[in-house]
């Protein structure tokens, strides 16, 4: 299995706000083809978690890159810290929205107002 110890070059980044004063950084690295497998794309979080590079596979790199937004999506707003108010992100169209897309069989996590989110998710450290 291939082990990534960093995202390599990053194309693209976003802070988030932790407890209000701390920050949680999202990394996306260029998407790879290495010669035996699939594409990928390479992403972590710098302030939650493990901090492990993970990455998400795709035919090509527009799919790999698309697949890694709605991991990290998946990861951030079912983890602990979103559900439990605090994580947030100033740049979000409505409070609470993280500005990630999320899979299809879990848009019931999005805030309301986004992506046809429905959460019920009553956050009060805002």
């Amino acid at each position: 299995m291939l082990e990534l110890k960093d995202v390599g070059e990053v194309i693209a980044s976003r802070d988030l706000t932790l407890d209000k004063t701390g920050k949680l950084t999202v990394l996306i690295g260029k998407p790879q083809r290495p010669a035996d497998i699939d594409w990928y794309c390479p992403y972590q979080k710098v302030g939650i978690g493990s901090g492990n590079v993970k990455r998400a596979a795709g035919v090509d790199p527009v799919q790999a890159l698309a697949m890694a937004l709605s991991m990290l999506g998946a990861e951030l707003y079912c983890s602990q810290e979103y559900e439990a108010g605090r994580l947030s992100w100033d740049g979000g169209a409505v409070e609470d929205d993280l500005g990630f897309p999320v899979p299809p069989n879990i848009q019931d996590v999005l805030p309301r107002g986004v992506g046809g989110g429905s959460n019920q998710n009553q956050n009060t450290g805002k």
